[in-house]
């Protein structure tokens, strides 16, 4: 029989597509974590110590060091800019699998789209609805192999299993899992690596609590394990605030959470039972807003005002909607602009700490500081013009970039040297 934690189909529930499942839950992770094993030891500018079993690397600075990779001269591929290629309506985020093929969630069409490793068209693995097989909001992906990946789907609260193209189990998320938690990815044990994804103003903290936690596949139960500085006060609503505040931030790396706050040069790893195994402390050349700041925010606003307010048609009508936006927010000068945005970390447990910027384009960044899984500042990469990394895997990025008429495509790089 089936768990019952699961809402499993009828072809779902033998002992073969169980293992399948396991085995990829497991996949999934222990390349990185056994990539966090080994540690070359420290270098120039680098303080390693041991604090009550905590390892703490400190770097001197903002180390010089040219990265060991880089991208190669042309990508591997491009598609959705030819007439033949599938047409992306707003790609949201995208997974690149064992055998070099891309699973790509399209928010604009609700729908998984699977390509071949050479970029070309090979299905839609989960159409938009609400049935099994289908999808409505995908937060999180991940995968081996051509098309066995796990999914989150917050719009229909589930996790779903899909297992050489077919639904292998759907997993009811339903309640306050899925209305206040977001994935970031796994541990060895297969248990989700959640944090807190949803919050109320008016909070009277100097910074509001976030939950690290565990979310049991088998069990559907939640374990938190560890709080982190989440998000700044914010005034009540009509009163301007800064549009470069800054926020506490978890992601997944390894196998384990990291969490680190934007106005803090430093990094934490905790291991999924919470306690801290390594902190990463770097000193930065800070930046602080200017005009030219507040003048490039306000052109993003301008340019990206239709998405807020599709009625928004004329000129007129666009400068208005702008400047109601703009009386939100009011330049905060002494206070530097956030050292990072969204990191990235890929199959190696290396972690891709992307440059700030003040465009509005979710997850871009110029360049990526880039730390291996012991805390080594490995240098800064720059990344190909106008392109938002999505995944890294196999020595492969996979990525986002927009042409003139801002139609996306799926685009992806090797990674030379690395």
């Amino acid at each position: 029989m089936c768990s019952p934690a699961f809402s499993c189909l009828p072809s779902s529930c033998g002992r073969d597509r169980r293992n399948a499942v396991r085995s990829l839950m497991t996949l999934v992770v222990a390349p990185a974590l056994a990539a966090c094993g080994a540690d070359p030891g420290s270098e120039p500018g680098m303080v390693v110590e041991d604090s009550a079993g905590v390892r703490i690397v400190q770097h001197t600075g903002t180390p010089d060091v040219e990265p060991p990779f880089s991208f190669a001269p042309e990508p591997v591929y491009r598609h959705g800019d030819d007439p033949d290629d599938q047409m992306f309506a707003g790609i949201w985020n995208g997974i690149l699998l064992g055998d070099g093929s891309a699973a790509i969630f399209d928010a604009g069409s609700s729908e998984i789209v699977l390509l071949n490793p050479d970029g070309s068209f090979l299905s839609v693995l989960a159409p938009a609805g609400q049935g099994p097989g289908e999808v409505g909001m995908v937060t999180w992906m991940t995968g081996v192999g051509r098309d066995s990946i796990l999914v989150e789907d917050i719009a229909n609260g589930r996790f779903t299993f899909f297992v050489d193209g077919a639904v292998a189990r759907i997993v009811s998320t339903q309640g306050p899992v899925s209305e206040g938690l977001s994935t970031h990815g796994m541990d060895a044990s297969g248990r989700m690596l959640m944090s807190s994804s949803s919050y109320r103003r008016g909070f009277p903290d100097e910074w509001l609590p976030g939950y690290m936690v565990r979310f049991d596949l088998e069990t559907e139960t939640a374990d938190t394990v560890a709080t982190f500085d989440w998000v700044p006060f914010r005034p009540p609503d009509g009163t301007p605030e800064n549009p470069f505040s800054h926020v506490g931030i978890v992601v997944a790396a390894g196998g384990e959470f990291l969490y680190g706050r934007t106005d803090t040069p430093e990094l934490i790893w905790r291991r999924p039972d919470g306690s801290i195994r390594q902190i990463v402390r770097w000193e930065p050349d800070r930046v602080y807003p200017t005009e030219e700041h507040w003048d490039l925010f306000a052109a993003d606003l301008r340019e990206t005002a239709p998405e807020y307010n599709p009625q928004a048609r004329t000129e007129e009508a666009i400068e208005k909607l702008v400047t109601d936006m703009l009386a939100r927010y009011r330049l905060v000068p002494d206070e530097a602009l956030p050292l990072f945005t969204l990191p990235v970390t890929d199959d190696t447990g290396r972690v891709w700490l992307g440059e700030f910027t003040v465009a509005s384009d979710r997850g871009a960044a110029p360049s990526y500081t880039v730390f291996s899984p012991e805390g080594h500042w490995l240098g800064i990469l720059d990344v190909p013009d106008g392109m938002r990394v999505l995944d890294v895997a196999g020595e492969r990025v996979l990525g986002v970039i927009k042409d003139e008429m801002d139609v996306e495509s799926v685009v992806v790089w090797e990674l030379v040297g690395s």
